[in-house]
C-alpha cells in the first residue's frame, strides 16, 4: 500500500506542504525593499492520470493495463533454474566405472540409469576407454575390438593388432593401452536393448576363431554425459522455494478491500526435452497478522502439465494462471497478504507412457516467474492506511509568519480518499497536525453498476492555514506521519474499476504572509 500512500500523499497531501517549502523559502530571501503583507503564488496546475502519478514503481512491482485500460499492481518472483543433475547423476553413477570381461563376441554389457529407463542414445562429453586383449594360444594372433554402436562422426570405434605366440610362461602376449586410454569425448553411444555391444575377434593365421581368454577385458571409466536420449524414466525435480513480497497492505490499519478477479500467473520456461508436470508443493498467503493461509482448488491440486521443446536447443513456454475458477484466490486475497509463499516442483514423464522418446541436455533446465495481479477492480471501505515521511523543514521560512493553501481537487477516479497528518520531532513528539481534524482530500467519482465511471467527481476547495506559532512549532520536525482513509464510489458496495483513462486535476496555491519591515 506504500504505493498508493505515495501516489495520493505526494501528488496531493504533500504538494500542500512540503511541495511548497521551496517557494515559501524563495519568498523569505526578497530584498527587503520587496516586502509587503502578503504574496499570492500558484503551485500546482495540473491533469493526470493514476498511471502517469504512479511513474516507475520498483524492480519487482510493475503497473501494467489492460487492453479495456483496467490497471494492475503485478508482483513478480523468480525461481531459480532447476537443472537435469537427477537423471545424468543417475548415469554417471552407473558409468563411473563399466568393467566388462569379453567371453563371447558379441559381448552385450547393461548400459542404463535403472529399470526404469530406456536409453536410446547418450553423447559423451569426458571419460575414458581403456583395454587388455592378451594372445594365450601358442600361436601368432590377430585380434580385433569394435564398438558398432560407439561413434565418433559417425566412424564406429575400432582397434586392432597381430599378436605373437604365448610361450606358455611368464605374462601373454596383450594388445593393451593402460598409459594411452582412449579419450570418449564427443562419441555418440546408441544403446539397442538397454545394453551396448562389443565385437571381439581373436583369429589364428589358418582363419580358425578362437575364444577370448581369460583376462580380456574392457573399461569405460569417468563417463560423462552432454546429452541423453530415450524414456528417462519418472523423476521428481524439487523447485526451489520463494517469497513474493506483497507492500500493498503493509501499512494496513483497519477497514476492508476486495479485489475482483486477482490472480497468480506462473510462466514457466523449458528446455527439458520430456513431458513433466508442474506440481505445487507450496502455494500460500501470510497476512498481516502473520497467518499461513493456504490457496486450494483443483489447480493446486492437479497441478499443470508443461510445454517441452522436441528439437534440443529450442525453448518452450509454459503460463498457467490461477484464478478464481480453480482456486479460492479471491478469497484468500481478502486477508490482506504482505507475501506469497510458493514452490513448484517438476515430475518429468508424470504418465509413465514409455513410447514417449524425450532428451535431457546437460544444460537442461526449467525455471519459473510467479506473478501476484491485483486489478484495479473491487471495493474499498474505510481502507485506513498509515505511512512516515521524512521532512527536512529547519529555518526554511525566514520572515514568514503564515501560509494560507488553497487547495482545489476535481477527481475521475472512482476513490475517495481523507486525510491526517501529524509533524514530530526527532523524540517522537507531536509538533503540530497538518490540518484541524480530517480533511476530505478527493470525492470520488461516481460509477455504474458495472463499476465504470460515469463522470468526475464533486469539486473540493481544501483551505489550511499555518500561522507563525505552528509554523515556528513545526521548524524542528523531522518526519510527518499521515493516516489515509479510502473507500471507493458507492460506499464500497458496488466494484469500481479504476484504469489509465482515468484522471485527477489538482489546482494548488498559497498566500504566503510575511512580516513588515
Amino acid at each position: 500500500m506504500k504505493l498508493f500512500i505515495s501516489l495520493f500523499a505526494g501528488a496531493c497531501c504533500l504538494f500542500i506542504f512540503a511541495g511548497c517549502t521551496n517557494a515559501v523559502e524563495d519568498l523569505s530571501r526578497v530584498d527587503e525593499t520587496r516586502y509587503n503583507a502578503a504574496y499570492a503564488v500558484p503551485l500546482i496546475d495540473s491533469e493526470v492520470t493514476l498511471n502517469e502519478l504512479i511513474g516507475d514503481v520498483s524492480e519487482d512491482i510493475f503497473l501494467t493495463v489492460d487492453p479495456d485500460g483496467l490497471l494492475r499492481f503485478r508482483y513478480s518472483g523468480e525461481v531459480p533454474a532447476i537443472g537435469s543433475d537427477v537423471v545424468f547423476a543417475r548415469l554417471e553413477a552407473v558409468a563411473q566405472g563399466v568393467f566388462v570381461p569379453i567371453t563371447r563376441s558379441p559381448q552385450a554389457a547393461p548400459f542404463g540409469g535403472g529399470s526404469d529407463i530406456d536409453i536410446d542414445e547418450v553423447r559423451i562429453k569426458g571419460g575414458v576407454l581403456n583395454y587388455a586383449l592378451p594372445n594365450r594360444y601358442d600361436r601368432p594372433v590377430n585380434v580385433t575390438l569394435s564398438i558398432p554402436d560407439a561413434k565418433l562422426n559417425g566412424v564406429p570405434f575400432s582397434v586392432s593388432a597381430r599378436l605373437p605366440a604365448y610361450s606358455g610362461t611368464g605374462t601373454p602376449p596383450t594388445f593393451e593401452n593402460q598409459n594411452t586410454p582412449v579419450e570418449l569425448k564427443d562419441y555418440v553411444l546408441t544403446i539397442p536393448n538397454d545394453s551396448l555391444y562389443f565385437e571381439y575377434s581373436i583369429i589364428d593365421d589358418n582363419g580358425f576363431q578362437l575364444t577370448p581368454p581369460i583376462q580380456t577385458i574392457v573399461a569405460f571409466s569417468g563417463l560423462r554425459f552432454s546429452y541423453v536420449e530415450g524414456y528417462l524414466g519418472q523423476e521428481l525435480y524439487d523447485g526451489g522455494r520463494d517469497t513474493v513480497a506483497v507492500d500493498f497492505f503493509d501499512n494496513y490499519l483497519e477497514g476492508e478491500i476486495f479485489f475482483e478477479d486477482p490472480t497468480i500467473t506462473m510462466t514457466l520456461t523449458n528446455t527439458f526435452g520430456v513431458p513433466a508436470l508442474a506440481q505445487i508443493s507450496v502455494l500460500n498467503i501470510v497476512d498481516v497478522n502473520g497467518t499461513v493461509i493456504p490457496i486450494t482448488g483443483t489447480a493446486v491440486e492437479e497441478g499443470f502439465y508443461f510445454n517441452f521443446p522436441t528439437t534440443p536447443g529450442d525453448t518452450a513456454y509454459t503460463t498457467f494462471v490461477f484464478d478464481n475458477t480453480n482456486t479460492n484466490i479471491a478469497e484468500v486475497l481478502s486477508a490482506r497478504p504482505v507475501a506469497l509463499d510458493y514452490e513448484i516442483d517438476a515430475l518429468i514423464n508424470p504418465d509413465a507412457e514409455t513410447d514417449i522418446v524425450g532428451f535431457l541436455t546437460d544444460s537442461s533446465a526449467y525455471s519459473a516467474t510467479v506473478d501476484l495481479e491485483l486489478p484495479m477492480y473491487g471495493t474499498a471501505s474505510n481502507f485506513v492506511v498509515r505511512d512516515t515521511f521524512p521532512i527536512d523543514l529547519m529555518d526554511r521560512f525566514g520572515e514568514v509568519v503564515g501560509v494560507d493553501f488553497r487547495l482545489t481537487t476535481r477527481n475521475g477516479i472512482p476513490l475517495s480518499v481523507r486525510v491526517e497528518g501529524t509533524f514530530l520531532d526527532e523524540n517522537d513528539n507531536a509538533l503540530a497536525d497538518l490540518t484541524d481534524g480530517r480533511l476530505q482530500l478527493l470525492e470520488a467519482a461516481p460509477i455504474d453498476l458495472d463499476g465504470n465511471v460515469t463522470s468526475e467527481g464533486e469539486t473540493l476547495v481544501n483551505e489550511v492555514t499555518f500561522e507563525q506559532d505552528q509554523l515556528n512549532a513545526i521548524r524542528s520536525a523531522n518526519r510527518l506521519v499521515l493516516t489515509l482513509n479510502f473507500s471507493s464510489a458507492r460506499l464500497g458496495l458496488i466494484s469500481a474499476r479504476i484504469t489509465n483513462e482515468q484522471t485527477l486535476k489538482v489546482l494548488l496555491g498559497a498566500i504566503v504572509r510575511v512580516e513588515n519591515r
